[in-house]
């Protein structure tokens, strides 16, 4: 009988993936200030002992106002740079597992309470809230306090500040 096709190994480019199982980003809204936690350590570190193949961090902000929720994590600043070493050390202790990022910005979403206190936004000036920023100053629903458009400019330096960052942590 052949081996199901879940369990052959597959190659992406460069990288070879032991089996096909990947560990989807999800977000965990535990992060603080948008540095990673302790919990980051045990969640991470769990589904890296998992046997899968490649694991994914949650949607990390790549500035502090592109997070969905005030618990997102981020990769913004040299705080948030090492929260996020500091948890990537200790799961590398334990596992070799290959670890992909999911960079994100929320746009129009964010500035949101964590889904089990409702997820509607939290406006600009409240605690936890703060200016949305997005493309267009089309709110995301008619209640919500419409967002700041961006510019091409801020576009690019926000792309420009990301870059240097995320390539010093060790994924």
């Amino acid at each position: 009988m052949a081996q199901p096709a879940l369990f052959t190994p597959l190659k992406i480019r460069n990288r070879e993936l032991r089996n096909r199982i990947v560990i989807a980003p999800m977000c965990q809204y535990s992060a603080v200030d948008g540095c990673m936690t302790d919990w980051h350590v045990i969640h991470l570190g769990h589904l890296a002992l998992s046997g899968a193949a490649l694991l994914t961090i949650e949607a990390t902000a790549v500035v502090p106002e592109g997070r969905i929720t005030y618990g997102d994590t981020g990769l913004y600043d040299d705080a948030t740079e090492r929260a996020m070493g500091k948890v990537l050390e200790s799961v590398r202790r334990w596992s070799d597992m290959p670890i992909a990022l999911q960079l994100a910005h929320a746009g129009r979403k964010a500035s949101t309470e964590v889904p089990w206190k409702g997820g509607k936004q939290i406006a600009p000036g409240a605690v936890n809230g703060w200016q949305t920023v997005s493309a267009s100053d089309v709110p995301f629903l008619d209640s919500d306090v419409a967002p700041a458009a961006t510019l091409p400019s801020k576009t690019a330096l926000v792309t420009l500040t990301c870059e240097p960052l995320c390539t010093k942590v060790p994924l």
